[in-house]
C-alpha cells in the first residue's frame, strides 16, 4: 500500500471505526443496564413516591426503577414522549409493526447519539451532555459516570478535547455533570479511600469545568435539576467574574454534602478571583450581582474559610483565616466562634503556647477569654482563669496573670461562703494555689507596682487602663473625701496582703481537714477564736504562724502567752467529765472534747504517760525555737 493509503487509514477509517464501535457500546449500554433505584434520602425521589403527578406512564416507571427488566432506555423514553419532537410517536403501550418497531429503533438510537436534529455533529456526542442531565435528574449516577468517562476519554484519544472546549461550552457542561455525579456518588454510602477519591475526582472536573471557553452560557443554560442555578448574568462578563460565582457556587454545594474540604478549597479560589472580578472595571455594572464592595465580599469568603477550617479541627488554619479577613465585625464575629469551639474540643491552650500571632488581636482575645472567664463555672475544665493567667504570663504581663488568678480565687470564696461545699478542703486547695500564683505573679513586678485592683466588679482592661476614674469615684462615695492614702489601701491589693489572705486560707484549709469550721470571708477582721481553734486541733505550727503574722509588740506577747499555757495545760494529766477550763480567754477542750477529736482515752497508765512526755517535748520544742526566732 501506498504511503497516502496507509495515511488516510489511520486518519480516516480508524477513527470512524473507533466512533462507531463505541456509538454501539453505548447504545447497547443503554439497552442492557438495569436501572439504579433510587436513595431513600433522596428528596426528589421521596416526592415523586407520593405520585401526585397525573402522568400514569410516569408512575409506572417510578415504580419499576431499580428493577431488572427496566433498563436505562426506558428512562430515556419518558423524555422523548414528554417532548413535542418528532419522535413523540414512540409509545411502550402498544406492540408496534415489523417496519414501524424498525423505523422506532432507528429514530430512537439516532435520537441517543446525535439528537433531534438526527445529523452527525462535528463534536463527537455532542449530545452525551443531555443524556447525563436526563440520568442525572434520575438519579441514575453510575450510569451517567460511565457515559461521560467513555465521552470524555474518546475525545482525548481523539485529540478533539481541544476543539469541543473552544466551541460551544461542551467540554465545560461534560465536566461539570461528572463533577455532580461524583459528589452525589460520594454521598451515597462510600467510606474511607473511595469516598476521598470521588471527592477530589469532582474537585478536579468542577476546577476544569470553570475554565473553558463558553462555560457561563453553556452551564446556565442547563436546568436547575443538572445542578448550576440561574445566576442572572445580562451579557458577557468577565472571566473572573465568572469563576468567582461559580466557586462560590461549587463551595455551597460542597458545604450542603458536609465536604469542608472541598469548599473550603473553592473559598479560597473564589477569594483568588475578587480583586480582578471587582476591580474598577466592574463599578458600573448596574444591577449586576458583582457590584458589591471587595472588602465585604472577602470578609465573607474569608468567614466561609474560618469555618471550613474549624469544622476538620484545622485550628492553625481557621486563625490565619481570622486575621487574614479584611471585615473587622467579620473577624471578630469569627473570634469569638473560635474560642468557644477550641472550649468545646479542650484545645483552648493552644491560645498560651505562643504559637499564633495575635496581630492586633491580642486585647480582643484577652476580653473573649475574660468574657468566658466570668459566666463559666468554677469547675470548668479547662478553667478559663487558669488559661488566663498563661496568657499573660506568657507575654508578661504580671499583674494582669495576678489579676486573673487573684479573681479566680475571689469567686471560689464568695461561691464557698454562699452555699456548702462538699469538697470543700479540695477548694481551699485551689484558693491556695491562686494566692500562690498571684503571689509570685506580682514578685515579678517592681515592688513600687507590685498591686492589683480587687476586680470586685469590672473587667481588668477596663480597671487598669483607668485607675484614677475607679479611685475618684470610689472616694466620691466615702464621707471622709481627704483620706486618698486610706481609699487606695482598701481598693488595691498588694503583695503583702496576698500573704496575710494565703496563711488565713492555710488555716481555715487545715482546720477543715480536722473537721472543724471557720471561713474567712476576706471582709471581717481577724477572729479572735482563730488561735484558740488552731491550738484546740493541735495546729500548733498555724497557730504560731498566725501570731508572729498579724500581732506586734505587747499583742504579739500576750498571744504567745496563751498558746503556751494552752500547751502546758495540755500536758498535765486530763480528768475525764471536768468541765471546760478558761484561762486569760483561751478556751481548752475537756478530756471528753479531747476525746472527740483525737480518739477514745486509752486506760493504760503507760500510754497516758507517753502522750504526756510527748505533749512536755512539743512544749520544749516550741519554746526553743521561738526563743531562737524572737531572739
Amino acid at each position: 500500500m501506498l504511503h497516502d493509503d496507509i495515511s488516510r487509514i489511520q486518519l480516516e477509517l480508524v477513527p470512524m471505526i473507533q466512533e462507531i464501535v463505541t456509538e454501539w457500546l453505548i447504545i447497547h449500554f443503554f439497552s442492557t443496564t438495569p436501572s439504579e433505584s433510587p436513595a431513600l434520602e433522596d428528596f426528589s425521589s421521596q416526592l415523586s413516591s407520593l405520585q401526585i403527578d397525573s402522568n400514569i406512564d410516569r408512575k409506572s416507571w417510578n415504580e419499576r426503577l431499580g428493577k431488572c427488566d427496566f433498563t436505562l432506555a426506558f428512562m430515556l423514553l419518558l423524555n422523548i414522549q414528554s417532548s413535542s419532537g418528532d419522535l413523540s410517536h414512540l409509545s411502550l403501550r402498544s406492540l408496534p409493526g415489523p417496519h414501524s418497531f424498525i423505523s422506532s429503533v432507528r429514530d430512537f438510537t439516532s435520537w441517543m447519539i446525535w439528537g433531534n436534529t438526527g445529523e452527525e455533529s462535528s463534536a463527537f456526542f455532542s449530545h452525551s451532555t443531555e443524556l447525563a442531565s436526563i440520568l442525572l435528574k434520575h438519579g441514575q449516577y453510575d450510569a451517567v459516570e460511565y457515559l461521560l468517562t467513555i465521552v470524555d476519554a474518546h475525545s482525548r484519544k481523539e485529540k478533539l478535547s481541544g476543539s469541543i472546549q473552544s466551541s460551544d461550552g461542551g467540554w465545560c457542561t461534560l465536566h461539570h455533570l461528572l463533577g455532580c455525579c461524583l459528589l452525589a456518588q460520594a454521598q451515597g454510602g462510600l467510606n474511607g479511600i473511595q469516598k476521598e477519591k470521588k471527592i477530589c475526582e469532582a474537585v478536579r472536573c468542577f476546577f476544569r469545568a470553570s475554565s473553558g471557553e463558553g462555560a457561563s452560557q453553556a452551564l446556565q443554560s442547563l436546568s436547575s435539576e443538572a445542578g448550576l442555578p440561574h445566576l442572572g448574568f445580562n451579557g458577557h462578563v468577565s472571566s473572573a467574574a465568572w469563576k468567582l460565582h461559580y466557586y462560590q457556587w461549587a463551595m455551597q454545594i460542597f458545604e450542603q454534602y458536609n465536604i469542608s474540604e472541598g469548599a473550603c478549597q473553592f473559598a479560597l479560589a473564589a477569594l483568588e478571583q475578587v480583586d480582578e472580578a471587582l476591580g474598577p472595571q466592574n463599578d458600573s455594572c448596574g444591577e449586576d450581582p458583582l457590584n458589591e464592595l471587595a472588602t465585604s465580599f472577602k470578609g465573607r469568603l474569608w468567614a466561609n474559610v474560618f469555618k471550613f477550617t474549624l469544622d476538620l479541627n484545622h485550628f492553625y488554619d481557621a486563625y490565619c483565616a481570622i486575621i487574614s479577613n479584611p471585615d473587622e465585625e467579620s473577624k471578630y464575629i469569627c473570634l469569638r466562634r473560635f474560642i468557644i469551639v477550641l472550649y468545646e474540643h479542650g484545645a483552648i491552650k493552644i491560645l498560651c503556647d505562643g504559637q499564633l500571632p495575635f496581630i492586633g488581636l491580642t486585647e480582643k482575645v484577652e476580653r473573649e477569654l475574660a468574657w468566658k472567664a466570668e459566666r463559666s463555672d468554677t469547675a470548668a475544665k479547662p478553667n478559663p482563669y487558669k488559661l488566663l493567667y498563661a496568657f499573660e504570663m506568657h507575654r508578661h504581663n504580671w499583674r494582669r496573670a495576678a489579676s486573673y488568678i487573684y479573681l479566680y480565687s475571689a469567686r471560689l470564696r464568695t461561691e464557698s461562703v454562699l452555699r456548702d461545699c462538699p469538697n470543700l478542703s479540695l477548694t481551699l486547695q485551689e484558693r491556695l494555689n491562686g494566692l500562690s500564683a498571684a503571689i509570685n505573679a506580682l514578685y515579678l513586678v517592681h515592688p513600687a507596682r507590685a498591686w492589683i485592683n480587687p476586680l470586685l466588679g469590672g473587667n481588668p482592661l477596663h480597671n487598669e487602663h483607668y485607675p484614677s476614674k475607679k479611685a475618684k469615684k470610689m472616694v466620691e462615695e466615702q464621707p471622709s473625701s481627704n483620706d486618698a492614702q486610706l481609699q487606695k489601701l482598701h481598693s488595691y491589693v498588694d503583695v503583702e496582703k496576698l500573704e496575710n489572705e494565703f496563711v488565713l486560707t492555710t488555716a481555715e484549709y487545715l482546720l477543715s481537714l480536722a473537721n472543724v469550721k471557720w471561713t474567712y470571708t476576706g471582709m471581717q477582721k481577724l477572729p479572735s477564736d482563730l488561735v484558740d481553734l488552731l491550738v484546740e486541733t493541735n495546729l500548733y505550727d498555724m497557730a504560731f504562724t498566725i501570731v508572729l503574722k498579724f500581732w506586734k509588740g505587747s499583742g504579739l506577747k500576750r498571744e504567745l502567752e496563751r498558746i503556751f499555757i494552752a500547751l502546758s495545760l495540755k500536758c498535765c494529766p486530763n480528768r475525764v467529765g471536768s468541765s471546760l477550763t478558761r484561762t486569760h480567754g483561751l478556751l481548752l477542750t475537756s478530756s471528753k472534747d479531747d476525746t472527740a477529736i483525737h480518739g477514745s482515752i486509752d486506760p493504760d497508765p503507760s500510754t497516758q504517760q507517753s502522750k504526756g512526755s510527748n505533749r512536755w517535748e512539743t512544749l520544749e520544742l516550741y519554746l526553743v525555737s521561738l526563743s531562737l526566732s524572737l531572739s
